[in-house]
C-alpha cells in the first residue's frame, strides 16, 4: 500500500481540532516509549513475552503515524513530501558531518 492510499483510508476518521490530534499524537508517542522501555527490560531478562511487546509497539507506532497524518491533513501539509524532504535533510547533514549512510 502506498502513502496516498493510507492517507485516503485515514480520511474516514472524524474531523477534530488540531489540538485534539496533537494531544493524541503525544499520548500515543508516550505509549510507544513506554512499550520500548518494557522491551528493553525484557531483552535483559530474556523473557519470551518480547513478541507480545513488539506487537504492541507496532500498534502504538501505527497510532503515532495516524495522528501525525491527521494533524498534517488539518493544516494541508503534504505529509509524504514533508517526510521525504526531512529524510533528505538528515541524510545530507550526515554526509556533511562525515558519517556514511547505511
Amino acid at each position: 500500500m502506498d502513502f496516498k492510499s493510507i492517507e485516503n483510508k485515514i480520511k474516514m476518521f472524524k474531523k477534530a481540532q488540531p489540538t485534539f490530534w496533537g494531544c493524541a499524537l503525544c499520548g500515543e508517542a508516550g505509549e510507544a516509549a513506554n512499550v520500548l522501555k518494557k522491551i528493553e527490560r525484557q531483552y535483559f531478562s530474556r523473557d519470551k513475552s518480547i513478541l507480545v511487546l513488539e506487537s504492541k509497539l507496532s500498534e502504538e507506532l501505527a497510532d503515532v503515524f495516524i495522528y501525525a497524518t491527521l494533524t498534517a491533513r488539518h493544516f494541508s501539509i503534504d505529509f509524504e513530501a514533508a517526510i521525504l524532504k526531512k529524510i533528505d535533510k538528515v541524510n545530507n547533514r550526515q554526509i556533511i558531518n562525515g558519517h556514511k549512510n547505511k
